[in-house]
C-alpha cells in the first residue's frame, strides 16, 4: 500500500503512512487505494454507467482489459468489498451495486486507466534487432544448443547481489563487482571492495561469492584469488544488460525459460510453481525476476501478475531453452544410484568409456570433413575437440569466432594455480595443414586476451618442418586429432587427470612423456593382474608367495616383472584395501614378506559400488 518502507531491516513510515497517521480519514485511504491497487478505480468507474452485479462488474472488466489470469470473481469481489466499506457504493434490490455520492466525487478525483491503454502495451511491436552476443558468450549458448542434456548442468545455487536503497539496481551493482575482477585480485580485497562499495557489512557479502562462481563470472586463478571469466569481461565490455541474462541463463536454471512462462502474462504464483519444476525455489526466482526486469524482459502488469515485454519475447526466443517441464525435481527417496544396476556391475563407467570413444571417433572424422554435421568449416571439429577435453576433465569452451580462439581448455595444477590453454582447430580435406594454415600473429594475439600459459594447434596432421620449427620456437604443442583421440580412449580409462595429461600443452617432448606415462599406467594395471593371478593360482596349494618369488617366476614372461615392481604393486594393493592381500610372514625386507589372495572380488565389488557412487555424486539431474 506504500505506507511504510524498508531499509537496513528497518520498517518505518512512508511520507504517505505520515500523512495518513496524522489524518487517517477514508477518503485519504481511498485515494491511496486508487493510486496503488490496479483496476480499483476503475471497478468504481463501471458503476458510474448504472447498476450492475458482481458477476456483471467482474465481466467487464476482464473483457475491457483483457484479463485473462482473473479465472474467478475473487478479486472484483475484494475490490467492491472496500469500495462498500469506504462507502463509495451501495447495495440495491437484485443483488446490484451503485455508485454513491461519495464515490462519484471520488472519480472525479481520481486518474482512471483506459483499456485502450492497455491495448496499446499489447500491441507493442516486436522488438526486431537484438544485439548479437559476443563470441564468448555465444559460445555457452551454443553448448546447451548442440546438446540438449547440457541444461542438465545449469546450477540451482542460491543468488545474491548487493541491492541497497541508495543503488537498487541489481545488474549495474553486479557490474561494479566484476569490474574489480577486470585484473587479478584476492578474495579478501574482493569482498572488502564490495562491502565498502555498497556499505554493507562485511560478513553480508561473504554469499556473493558462490553465486558468482557458479553463474560464471568470476573464477579462481589460484589459491585465493579471483579473476573475471571470458564471458564475463565480454559483458563488461559491451555493458548490455542482455549479455548478463545471457550468461546466467547459460549457467543457471529457469532463466529464459521464465519469458516464456509470461508471454503474453502469468501469476507469479503460476511463475513460481513453474520455477520448482526447475528446482528453483520461490526466493530465487524472485531474484532472476529482478534481473529480468531490470533488463526491460519482464513488466509487472500488478503485484500479483507480470508479463513479458515485447522485447522480452523477441530475445527468449533466441535463447536454447530447456524443454517445458523437463527438470522433474529429483525425489531421493525413489531414486538411487544403484537403480537398475547388479552389485557386480560397472555399467557407469562403460557409459563413460562409450562416449570418450565415440567423441575419439568424431576427432578422427571431422579432422578432415571440414563440412561434417552442415554447420559452418571447422564447428564440428572444434566441437568435437571441446568435447575431448571435457571428457578429459579439463574446464573446456569453444568460442570460435572472428578475433577470438577456437577452443579455451583450463584446469588447475598441483599447486591450486589456474592454468589456460587456447586451441587453434584446423581441419582440412587434405589430411594436413602447413605453416601457411597457422597466423602467428592471430595465436599470439589470442594467447595475450586470455591470459593463455600454453597454446596447441590441433589438425588431422602437420606437413613441412617450417610449421614444426615455428612450433617449437613459439612454444605451440602440435596435435594431431588421432593424437588426441588416442589420448582420449586410453586416458579415460585408465582415469589420468587434468594435470597429467596437461602434459601434452608442452611443445618440445610432452606429447611423448604423456605416451611414457599412459604406457607406465598401463604397466602398472598388468602388474597388478599380475600379481593377484598368480597368488589365486598358487591358493590352491596354501602356498604363500613373496614379491621375489613372483618376480623368479615371471622372468620370462611377457612382462619380465622386476622385483622392485612387484614390492610397489603389493605397497598400491595393501595401501588400497588391506584385504586383497593377506600377510602370512611378514619381513624386514618387503620383498621377502609373502601373501596369499584375500578377499579380492568383494573388493573389486565394492571399488566398483564407490566408482557409481562417485559418478552418482556428480550426475547434474541431482542438482
Amino acid at each position: 500500500m506504500g505506507f511504510v518502507s524498508i531499509q537496513d531491516g528497518l520498517i518505518s513510515l512512508s511520507p504517505a503512512g505520515q500523512k495518513f497517521s496524522r489524518d487517517p480519514s477514508r477518503d485519504r485511504l481511498a485515494d491511496q487505494f486508487a493510486n496503488r491497487i490496479r483496476l480499483f478505480a476503475e471497478a468504481l468507474a463501471v458503476l458510474s454507467e448504472g447498476p450492475k452485479t458482481i458477476n456483471e462488474i467482474n465481466e467487464h472488466l476482464v473483457q475491457s482489459y483483457s484479463l485473462s489470469t482473473w479465472k474467478t470473481v475473487a478479486n472484483t469481489r475484494t475490490r467492491m468489498t472496500w469500495l462498500e466499506v469506504l462507502g463509495y457504493v451501495e447495495w440495491l434490490s437484485g443483488n446490484k451495486l451503485q455508485v454513491t455520492g461519495e464515490g462519484i466525487d471520488a472519480l472525479a478525483r481520481w486518474e482512471l486507466v483506459t483499456p485502450e491503454a492497455i491495448q496499446l502495451r499489447e500491441e507493442e511491436p516486436a522488438v526486431a534487432n537484438i544485439p548479437p552476443a559476443p563470441a564468448s558468450i555465444e559460445a555457452l549458448l551454443d553448448k546447451l544448443t548442440r546438446d540438449p542434456r547440457a541444461h542438465e548442468s545449469r546450477n540451482t545455487y542460491n543468488i545474491w547481489v548487493p541491492s541497497p536503497a541508495s543503488s537498487p539496481n541489481k545488474i549495474a551493482n553486479m557490474r561494479i563487482c566484476i569490474e574489480a575482477t577486470a585484473e587479478p585480485i584476492e578474495k579478501e580485497d574482493l569482498l572488502s571492495f564490495i562491502a565498502d562499495t555498497f556499505g554493507l557489512k562485511r560478513s553480508s557479502v561473504e554469499s556473493m561469492m558462490p553465486f558468482m562462481r557458479a553463474a560464471g563470472l568470476i573464477q579462481e586463478i589460484r589459491r585465493g584469488v579471483y579473476s573475471a571469466t571470458p564471458a564475463a569481461r565480454a559483458w563488461l565490455e559491451t555493458g548490455s544488460d542482455l549479455d548478463y541474462v545471457r550468461i546466467i541463463h547459460a549457467h543457471m536454471r529457469y532463466v529464459g525459460e521464465i519469458l516464456r512462462v509470461a508471454a503474453p502474462e502469468a501469476l507469479r504464483s503460476e511463475v513460481y510453481a513453474q520455477g520448482s519444476q526447475y528446482g528453483m525455489n520461490r526466493d530465487k526466482v524472485r531474484w532472476i525476476l529482478n534481473f529480468l526486469v531490470e533488463a526491460g524482459l519482464i513488466v509487472d502488469i500488478s503485484w500479483s501478475t507480470i508479463a513479458s515485454t515485447a522485447l522480452g519475447k523477441a530475445f527468449a526466443a533466441s535463447l536454447p531453452l530447456a524443454p517445458p517441464n523437463a527438470d522433474e525435481p529429483l525425489n531421493p527417496a525413489s531414486q538411487s544410484s544403484f537403480a537398475g544396476l547388479e552389485d557386480d556391475s560397472a555399467e557407469g563407467i562403460t557409459d563413460s568409456n562409450s562416449e570418450s570413444l565415440l567423441i575419439a571417433q568424431h576427432l578422427r572424422r571431422y579432422a578432415v570433413d571440414p563440412f561434417a554435421e552442415g554447420v559452418a568449416s571447422g564447428a564440428a571439429f572444434e566441437n568435437a575437440i571441446e568435447a575431448a577435453f571435457g571428457a578429459l576433465g579439463f574446464r573446456s569452451q569453444r568460442i570460435s569466432g572472428s578475433g577470438d580462439t577456437d577452443v579455451l581448455v583450463q584446469w588447475y595444477d598441483e599447486d591450486g594455480q589456474l592454468c589456460t590453454a587456447i586451441i587453434d582447430a584446423k581441419s582440412s580435406a587434405s589430411g594436413s595443414i602447413s605453416h601457411t594454415n597457422v597466423s602467428d600473429v592471430a595465436i599470439a594475439s589470442h594467447k595475450e586476451k586470455h591470459s593463455a600459459d600454453r597454446v596447441a594447434i590441433v589438425a588431422p596432421g602437420f606437413s613441412g618442418e617450417t610449421i614444426r620449427a615455428t612450433g617449437a620456437k613459439r612454444g605451440w604443442a602440435l596435435l594431431t586429432a588421432d593424437d588426441l583421440a588416442g589420448v582420449l580412449e586410453t586416458a579415460v580409462d585408465l582415469g589420468l587427470t587434468p594435470v597429467e595429461t596437461s602434459i601434452m600443452f608442452d611443445s618440445s617432448d610432452g606429447f611423448s612423456r604423456l605416451t611414457e606415462l599412459i604406457d607406465g599406467r598401463k604397466r602398472q594395471l598388468d602388474l597388478i593382474s599380475l600379481v593377484v593371478a598368480r597368488l589365486w593360482s598358487e591358493s590352491e596349494n596354501d602356498e604363500p608367495f613373496s614379491p621375489r618369488d613372483i618376480s623368479l617366476v615371471e622372468r620370462k614372461s611377457d612382462l619380465e616383472p622386476t622385483v622392485d615392481e612387484l614390492v610397489g604393486v603389493v605397497s598400491r594393493l595393501n595401501a588400497l584395501d588391506s584385504r586383497v592381500l593377506r600377510t602370512v610372514e611378514a619381513s624386514s625386507d618387503p620383498k621377502h614378506e609373502t601373501y596369499r589372495v584375500g578377499d579380492v572380488q568383494a573388493v573389486a565389488r565394492q571399488l566398483r559400488a564407490i566408482a557409481r557412487a562417485l559418478e552418482f555424486g556428480l550426475d547434474p539431474k541431482r542438482q
